[in-house]
C-alpha cells in the first residue's frame, strides 16, 4: 500500500475513481460554481469587446486630435492659426424632425453637413459604395440624403424612397453603414442624416437664432499638449468647448470601467454566494468520506499523499466548473454582441490577437477564479476532515475535527488574500472594487453581529422560561443557538441574494413607475423645441384650429456662458485645472423663467421669489444642483453670464433639482421674470391635447412651421418603455441567476442538515415527543429564519437602491420599500419552506428504519 501510494499515477487513478463513485453528491458544488463563473465570464468578455470597439481609435471616435465645438462659426484669425498648424474639418449639426413619403411617422434626426475634408480619421462606409458628394448631389429635382439604416427601418423607407426634411423633399440615395464618429446616444436623441451644403438651404430650417453646432475637428502632427498650450495662449478668452482625443478617451474609459466594475462585482457576488454552496457541498461529501480517509491513514498512507488526493479532486471539480461556466458565459457574450453589435458599433474578434484578448484570456481567468473559489471555500472543510482521528474507526464512528489545524488556517487566509488581490487586479476600477470589499467586510461584520445577537437572544429567551411549557417553542429556540445551526449559512446565502433581488426590484419599479407617471392626464401630448417669437401666434392659432380644447404653454430659452464667479473670471477660478477650465468656459447654460414650474422643479436650498427682476441690480437665479455642485456654488454667490455678447449679473437665490425621466427641457438656470426679456429669441413649450390631436398637430407643424422640433409623448413613452423593459430584463436575469445560486446553497444546507434533523426528530419521537410538536418546532424555526432574511434583505436592498434612485436617477423610491419587503418575504418563504417540506414528509417513515440507517 505504501509503495503504491508513493506512485503519483496511483494517486491520480485513486482520486478520479474515488470522485466518480460519489460525483452525484457534488452536483451542487459544480452548479454553484458554474452559475457564478458564467456571469463573471459574460460580463468580463463583454467589457473587453466594448472597450476595444470604443477605444481602439479615439481619434476617429472624436473625429480628430482636437475638437472645437461652438454655437457659431469660429473667427477668421482662429481658423487661420489652426490652418498653419494642422488640417481642419467642419461638421455642422442640428436636430430636426423627418417624415416618410406618406407624411406619417415623425422621428427626430440629427442632420449632419460635413465639409470635403470629413472624416479626418477613420473611414465613412456608405451603401452604395460611392463618394458622399455624389450621393448628396441633386438628381431629377431632388437632393440626395444619406441616412442611418435604423432610421430608414423606422420610417419604413429604403434607398430610392422619398423623405421630408423641413421644407424640402429628399431622395434616400444611400445608407450609412459605418460612421467613425457616430455618437452612442444617437439611438435615443436622433439618428444621423448627411446632406450637402446646398441642400441645407432648401430645407429652410436655419434662420437667425436657430441652434446649430459647429464642430471643428483638428488634425495636427505637433505634440498635442504643446499645440493645446500654444492655442490657449493665442486665444485665452474662448467661447467654445475644447476637447482632445485623450480627454475623450479618458472619459469613456472611466465611465466604462465604472459600469464594468459594477457588473463584474455583481457577478462576483453571485460567485461568492456559490462559494457558500461549495463549502456546504464539500462538507457533506467529506463527511461521507471520513471512514475512507481514516481507513487509508490506518493502512499507512502518508498524510501528505492523502492531502494531495483530495486537493487534486477539488482542483478537478473547480477546473470543470470553470471551463463549463466560462464557455457558457462567453457564448452568452457572443450572442449579445451579434444581436447589438451592428446597432452600437461593436466588433467581434478579428485576428488571432483579438481572439486571445477577447475570448481566451477571459476563459482562462474564469477558470482561474473558479479554481480559486473552490479552494478558498473548500479548504476549511477539507482541513477538518483530514484532521479527524483514525481511532474513531475502532469506536464505530469517525467525526471531523471541530477546528482546522493552525497551519491550515494560515494557508486558508493566505489563499483568501491571493483571491482578493487577484479580484482587485482584474477589476477595471480597483478603487471601486476596494470600496466594494470594504462594504462586504462591513456587511460580514453586521451579519456576524446579528447572528451572535440572535443566538444569545434565543438562548436567553429559552433560559428565561419563555418556552418552559411549550415543547415546540423550546426546541425551535434551541435549534437557533446550537453550534450546528443553519442560521449563518441561511443569512449569508439567501440574505445576500435577496438583497440583490430587492435592490433590482426597487430600481426597476422606480423606473417603470416614473415612466407611467410621467404622462398623467394633465401632462402635455406634444413637446416643442425651436419656436421663434414671430411664430408663436401662428402656432397657437393653428393648433387651436385643429383642436379648440388644446392649450399651448411656451417658455423662453436663452443660452448663455458663464464669465465670472464672485467677480473673479472663470478662467482664474479654474486655473489649476486646464481641462475643467476648458469645459466650463465652453459650457452653455439654458436659462428660462419659472412660469408656473411646468418641470416640477424641487428646491434643494434657498427659496423662490415673488417679485420681478429689479432694474440695475443682479437678478435672482435658481441653479440646477448638478451644475452648482460641480463649481462649488451656493446660495448667495454672484455670477456673471454672457448671452448674445451682453453681460448679465445674477445672484444665486436657490438650488433646485430636476426630476430625471420627467424632465423635458433640462434648464440649468431659472431667473426672475423680466431678466431675460431683451435676450429672448427662442422658445420651447408643451401642447396639452389628446393623443389623436397630437398626431394631427405634428403633421400640421411639419407642413407649416417645419423648423419646430416636435416630440410626441406617446412615441417617447414607447421608446423609453422599450429601453426600460430591456434594462429590467437584464436586471431580472442577473438577480435570477444570483437567486438560483442562493437556492442551490440552501439545498446544500438542507442536504447537510436533513439527516441530522431526521435522526434527532425520530429519536425525540421514540422518547415520547409527538410528531406534531416536532413539526411545529421546525415551522417556527423556519418562520423565524424567513423573517430575519426578509428584514435583512429589505433593509440592505433599500439602502442600496434608494440612494441610487435619488442621486443617479433623481426619482423618489422611498415609498416602494413595501414592494421590496413583499418580494423578499415571498421568495424567502418559498425557498425555506420548499426545503422544509421534504424533511416533514420523510418523518412519516418508520422511526426504527431511520435510527438503524443513522
Amino acid at each position: 500500500m505504501t509503495s503504491d501510494a508513493a506512485n503519483p499515477l496511483w494517486m491520480l487513478k485513486f482520486a478520479i475513481t474515488d470522485l466518480r463513485s460519489r460525483i452525484s453528491a457534488l452536483k451542487v458544488f459544480l452548479a454553484c460554481l458554474i452559475l457564478g463563473v458564467t456571469l463573471v465570464a459574460a460580463t468580463a468578455s463583454l467589457y473587453r469587446v466594448i472597450e476595444q470597439s470604443l477605444l481602439a481609435d479615439t481619434r476617429a471616435l472624436l473625429g480628430g486630435d482636437v475638437e472645437l465645438e461652438a454655437s457659431k462659426p469660429l473667427p477668421d484669425d482662429v481658423l487661420e492659426w489652426i490652418g498653419r498648424t494642422g488640417r481642419l474639418s467642419l461638421v455642422r449639426e442640428f436636430d430636426t424632425i423627418v417624415s416618410g413619403s406618406d407624411g406619417e411617422g415623425f422621428f427626430r434626426a440629427d442632420i449632419l453637413v460635413p465639409d470635403a475634408a470629413y472624416p479626418l480619421y477613420g473611414e465613412l462606409q456608405l451603401t452604395p459604395d460611392r463618394p458622399r458628394t455624389e450621393l448628396n448631389a441633386k438628381n431629377d429635382g431632388l437632393w440626395g440624403a444619406v441616412i442611418d439604416p435604423m432610421l430608414a427601418e423606422r420610417l419604413g423607407q429604403s434607398v430610392g424612397d422619398e423623405i421630408g426634411i423641413g421644407a424640402a423633399t429628399f431622395r434616400i440615395s444611400g445608407l450609412i453603414q459605418a460612421q467613425p464618429d457616430r455618437s452612442l446616444n444617437a439611438n435615443w436623441r436622433g439618428l444621423p442624416i448627411m446632406i450637402s451644403e446646398q441642400a441645407l438651404e432648401a430645407t429652410q430650417l436655419i434662420r437667425p437664432g436657430s441652434r446649430v453646432d459647429y464642430e471643428y475637428r483638428v488634425q495636427t502632427d505637433q505634440n498635442l499638449p504643446v499645440w493645446l498650450e500654444e492655442f490657449e495662449q493665442a486665444f485665452p478668452e474662448t467661447d467654445w468647448d475644447t476637447t482632445t482625443f485623450a480627454e475623450r478617451s479618458e472619459r469613456i474609459s472611466e465611465r466604462l470601467d465604472q459600469i464594468a466594475t459594477a457588473l463584474i462585482l455583481i457577478a462576483f457576488t453571485t460567485l461568492f454566494i456559490g462559494g457558500l454552496g461549495v463549502a456546504n457541498s464539500i462538507h457533506a461529501y467529506l463527511d461521507e468520506k471520513l471512514g475512507t480517509i481514516a481507513t487509508l491513514q490506518t493502512l499507512g498512507l502518508r498524510r501528505r499523499r492523502l492531502v494531495g488526493i483530495y486537493l487534486f479532486q477539488i482542483g478537478i471539480l473547480g477546473s470543470l466548473a470553470g471551463l463549463v461556466g466560462g464557455g457558457i458565459g462567453l457564448g452568452l457574450s457572443a450572442v449579445a454582441i451579434s444581436m447589438a453589435g451592428e446597432a452600437y458599433g461593436l466588433a467581434g474578434p478579428g485576428g488571432a490577437g483579438d481572439w486571445i484578448s477577447l475570448w481566451f484570456v477571459p476563459l482562462i481567468l474564469s477558470w482561474l477564479f473558479a479554481v480559486l473559489t473552490a479552494y478558498v471555500f473548500a479548504l476549511p472543510a477539507l482541513a477538518r476532515a483530514l484532521a479527524a482521528p483514525p481511532a474513531g474507526l475502532f469506536r464505530g464512528q469517525v467525526q471531523a475535527a471541530s477546528h482546522e489545524p493552525q497551519s491550515w488556517r494560515i494557508a486558508s487566509y493566505l489563499l483568501l488574500a491571493v483571491y482578493i488581490s487577484a479580484t482587485l487586479l482584474w477589476l477595471p476600477s480597483p478603487q471601486l472594487g476596494f470600496l466594494f470589499l470594504l462594504a462586504v467586510m462591513v456587511l460580514w461584520a453586521l451579519l456576524e453581529g446579528l447572528i451572535k445577537a440572535l443566538r444569545r437572544g434565543s438562548k436567553a429567551l429559552e433560559d428565561s422560561g419563555f418556552a418552559d411549557r411549550n415543547f415546540a417553542r423550546r426546541l425551535a429556540l434551541a435549534n437557533l443557538h446550537r453550534p450546528d445551526s443553519p442560521l449563518r449559512a441561511t443569512l449569508l446565502s439567501l440574505g445576500t441574494a435577496l438583497t440583490l433581488v430587492v435592490a433590482c426590484t426597487l430600481i426597476v419599479a422606480t423606473l417603470l413607475r416614473a415612466l407611467e407617471t410621467t404622462i398623467p392626464a394633465d401632462s402635455p401630448a406634444l413637446i416643442l423645441y425651436e419656436v421663434f417669437p414671430d411664430q408663436m401666434d401662428s402656432l397657437e392659432s393653428g393648433l387651436a384650429s385643429l383642436d379648440a380644447s388644446s392649450r399651448v404653454e411656451l417658455l423662453p430659452l436663452v443660452r448663455a456662458r458663464m464669465a465670472s464667479i464672485n467677480s473673479e473670471p472663470l478662467s482664474e477660478v479654474l486655473a489649476d485645472s486646464p481641462q475643467a477650465r476648458r469645459e466650463a468656459m465652453g459650457d452653455e447654460y439654458k436659462l428660462s423663467y419659472l412660469s408656473g414650474n411646468p418641470e416640477g422643479l424641487e428646491l434643494v436650498a434657498g427659496s423662490w421669489w415673488d417679485s420681478p427682476a429689479p432694474e440695475g441690480e443682479p437678478a435672482f437665479m435658481a441653479m440646477e444642483d448638478r451644475e452648482a455642485n460641480e463649481l462649488g456654488l451656493t446660495v448667495g454667490d454672484q455670477i456673471e453670464f454672457t448671452a448674445q455678447d451682453q453681460p448679465m449679473a445674477v445672484e444665486i437665490r436657490a438650488i433646485y433639482r430636476q426630476k430625471g425621466l420627467q424632465t423635458r427641457f433640462w434648464f440649468e438656470g431659472i431667473l426672475q421674470d423680466g431678466a431675460l426679456d431683451e435676450l429672448i429669441n427662442l422658445y420651447v413649450g408643451a401642447v396639452y391635447q389628446s393623443d389623436q390631436a397630437a398626431k394631427e398637430s405634428q403633421q400640421w407643424l411639419a407642413r407649416n412651421i417645419p423648423n419646430v422640433i416636435t416630440l410626441r409623448t406617446a412615441d417617447w413613452l414607447e421608446t423609453a418603455g422599450d429601453l426600460l423593459n430591456k434594462a429590467a430584463a437584464g436586471l431580472a436575469t442577473v438577480a435570477a441567476v444570483s437567486l438560483m445560486a442562493s437556492l442551490l446553497v440552501l439545498s446544500s444546507v438542507v442536504s447537510v442538515s436533513r439527516r441530522r434533523q431526521l435522526y434527532e426528530a425520530n429519536l425525540l419521537h421514540c422518547l415520547g415527543a409527538r410528531h406534531q410538536a416536532i413539526r411545529l418546532s421546525m415551522l417556527l424555526e423556519t418562520g423565524l429564519l424567513t423573517l430575519l432574511a426578509t428584514v435583512f434583505a429589505t433593509a440592505l436592498g433599500a439602502l442600496i437602491a434608494l440612494p441610487l434612485a435619488d442621486l443617479a436617477l433623481k426619482l423618489p423610491a422611498g415609498d416602494l420599500w413595501w414592494l421590496g419587503a413583499l418580494v423578499a418575504g415571498t421568495v424567502s418563504s418559498m425557498a425555506l419552506l420548499g426545503g422544509l417540506v421534504p424533511t416533514l414528509r420523510a418523518m412519516r417513515l418508520d422511526p426504527a428504519d431511520l435510527l438503524r440507517d443513522g
